[in-house]
């Protein structure tokens, strides 16, 4: 789905009263703008507006229709007290100020026809300097509207602006509490919700296993025999485990339709073995990974977020933490559990189901989780950071995926990590930043996107 966005053209009162035929040719301009942005985002368009109250009517339409954001681009000039006062009204909903113009470079035959048809910049300075002052937050683009370059930044402020709106209500449900006394994501819930609008529902184990108990044998049945002919099943995962695991799965997705949930931080110590929840079902979480969900595990919904943020991004993310350093090489071998998004395997390469043992959780229990190797690729590095007085902070960093086998010893999903430059300084950088343990990834560099999203959010953003 396309991003929903306002789009506003302003000039000043005095030309539509002095010279309405400039006005005219502005508004065509303003339409051509509504055609370029029409290619990334369903628009709402205003051609031209040169008062208060046509300003304040548009921005009323917009809120109405709970558009993503506002793109505000000036033809000519505009005083910034037209429109300051409206977005200010409005602090909630994302702004961003496009300085652009029709004319791309000043010829040696330049007119004043051109200086009156390409004089928007002087408005911009006006109003960003009002807007600062009254510490209203915005975003800012420069750039010709027929530069690839500077299209593909307004569209991905665009999706941004998506992504923020989306996680106004995202309910993230945190099952199995908080891994005691792990302190990095250990904020309260009340301080996520003001800050990101995602609401947390913390949610007893015991429900799994009351959901458990009303899933029918024939439906267990019915996805075991999928999960056999999407991957490949190894033979040392026996039928028992296979079902409970299955079962598992079944009741996850019964509570996440029932309770509308974006996104699951799951906490595996809460898990005691009970008949219908005897662990952390692993082949699930990696399916709801690659259906688009958030999610991260020992109760860190901050994670869960970044991960949920990556997925509203660009479409394939993935849970993920360092474990061990490479110091010769410059690398890290990240892993976890056994949780994994089976989209980022390697093509060609099959993805197995195998058993887990959780004896952590019970002696004899275990899950079914899936084993892969990763695509190698560039990919970029995403986490929300708690820093001090409820204030958080946004880090990002690439680095590329090597194409390596798996290790056969280890029982986890795990890849190496091959960073852009000396692994300790990496390091050192990250956890100074106060990066904490869990991060989110995706493919492919997806950096101005956050940084898009951090100025949105009124959040700092650091890219290492």
């Amino acid at each position: 789905m396309k991003p929903r966005i306002g789009l506003v053209g302003l000039t000043a009162e005095l030309y539509k009263e002095k010279w309405p035929g400039l006005v005219d040719e502005l508004e065509k301009f303003s339409c051509t703008l509504r055609r370029v942005c029409s290619d990334f985002a369903e628009v709402y368009h205003v051609s031209a507006a040169y008062t208060k109250e046509q300003v304040s009517n548009a921005f009323d339409r917009f809120n109405n229709e709970k558009l993503d954001g506002v793109i505000l681009v000036f033809l000519s000039y505009s005083p910034s007290k037209i429109i300051e006062p409206v977005i200010a009204r409005f602090r909630g909903l994302p702004i961003l100020i496009w300085n652009t113009q029709k004319l791309c470079a000043i010829g040696a035959n330049f007119s004043m026809d051109d200086m009156l048809y390409n004089h928007g910049m002087h408005g911009v300075q006006d109003l960003a300097n009002v807007l600062l002052r009254k510490k209203i937050k915005f975003s800012l683009i420069t750039g010709h509207f027929e530069d690839a370059s500077v299209i593909s930044e307004v569209g991905l402020w665009c999706i941004a602006a998506r992504v923020a709106n989306y996680l106004k209500g995202a309910r993230i449900g945190r099952i199995g509490g908080r891994f005691k006394d792990m302190g990095d994501f250990a904020i309260g819930d009340r301080t996520i919700f003001e800050k990101f609008g995602a609401p947390v529902l913390n949610i007893p184990v015991k429900r799994i296993a009351e959901e458990s108990r009303k899933v029918t044998k024939r439906d267990i049945d019915g996805l075991m025999e999928e999960d056999r002919k999407r991957f490949d099943v190894d033979a040392g995962l026996d039928a028992e485990t296979h079902f409970k695991s299955a079962r598992m799965e079944l009741a996850l997705r019964k509570i996440i339709r029932d309770e509308h949930l974006a996104g699951l931080a799951i906490n595996f110590t809460g898990f005691y073995g009970e008949e219908g929840s005897e662990t952390i079902p692993f082949s699930a979480i990696s399916k709801f990974l690659a259906e688009g969900f958030g999610y991260a595990g020992e109760g860190d919904v901050l994670c869960a977020l970044s991960v949920l943020i990556l997925q509203k991004l660009c479409g394939n993310a993935n849970f993920v933490e360092m474990f061990t350093t490479d110091y010769q090489n410059n690398r890290v071998l990240m892993s976890h559990m056994g949780e994994s998004n089976p989209l980022t395997a390697r093509a060609g390469s099959s993805i197995k189901l195998v058993k887990k043992p959780m004896d952590v959780t019970g002696p004899g229990i275990a899950t079914a989780m899936m084993l892969f190797p990763f695509k190698p690729g560039p990919v970029t590095l995403f986490n929300i950071a708690p820093a001090h007085s409820s204030e958080f902070r946004l880090i990002t960093a690439v680095a590329e995926i090597e194409d390596a086998p798996l290790f056969d010893g280890i029982l986890s999903p795990h890849f190496i990590l091959k960073t852009s430059r000396n692994v300790g300084n990496f390091l050192n950088e990250y956890s100074m930043l106060g990066g904490t343990h869990h991060l989110a990834m995706a493919y492919g560099d997806v950096r101005a996107g956050i940084r898009h999203l951090a100025v949105i959010l009124n959040t700092p953003c650091f890219e290492i």
